[in-house]
């Protein structure tokens, strides 16, 4: 339950759209699909489309931003135009005519459809491992899409807290660019912080029914 001083501390939406039963989902101001791509052995990918003619895609702004795996390792596959990735400072840029690209855990990264791009991105996104408690997952991008596409039909801005508290619960750590100089370590102890006063202060839950299968 939220009481009413933790929702005048941190408003957050009045009701959260349910997006269990979809297997894609469209990321705020709609700039994005997500594509849910089942393998053998419980395996997972997701497939994702920048749209090209998008003011958020068009301003590299469509992809997440700077984050740090802790306990997976990522691998990215181009199928169609131009894949922007940063890992620890240094610029990929990527094709269909690219190898894939694996980013181990504890790299800083972040990625967007690159400005030299002249057609809608398509590309393939998978962790390693993909199975198991507090990581990565289809659960994870449910919810944090679910949570900020819910904050944009409603005007809000929204959480970073919230925002801490879904990467913490998945073993993931945002670091912008104004974090650079921080070690891993800071960071960590920094996104524990964070989580705590998310649940235990402001009511804010590590997952949401709604957005959760």
């Amino acid at each position: 339950m939220v009481w009413a001083w933790q929702l005048w501390l941190s408003p957050r939406p009045r009701r959260r759209t349910a997006n269990t039963s979809q297997e894609s989902f469209v990321t705020s101001g709609n700039a994005a699909l997500y594509e849910t791509v089942s393998k053998p052995g419980g395996l997972w990918a997701i497939k994702e489309t920048h749209y090209i003619g998008n003011p958020v895609v068009k301003a590299g702004l469509s992809g997440p931003p700077l984050h740090i795996h802790l306990r997976q390792d990522e691998y990215f596959k181009v199928e169609q135009g131009t894949l922007g990735i940063i890992t620890d400072g240094v610029e990929h840029v990527l094709t269909n005519d690219d190898a894939v690209l694996f980013i181990p855990a504890g790299t800083r990264h972040r990625f967007w459809s690159h400005r030299s791009a002249s057609e809608n991105l398509v590309f393939s996104a998978w962790a390693d491992p993909c199975k198991g408690d507090h990581i990565i997952d289809v659960n994870f991008l449910r919810n944090a899409v679910g949570y900020l596409a819910d904050c944009e039909k409603e005007g809000l801005q929204p959480s970073l807290f919230q925002l801490i508290l879904f990467f913490h619960n998945a073993s993931s750590l945002v670091s912008p660019e104004i974090c650079d100089w921080m070690p891993i370590w800071l960071l960590i102890w920094i996104h524990i912080a964070g989580a705590w006063i998310a649940e235990t202060i402001l009511g804010y839950e590590r997952c949401y029914p709604e957005y959760s299968k």
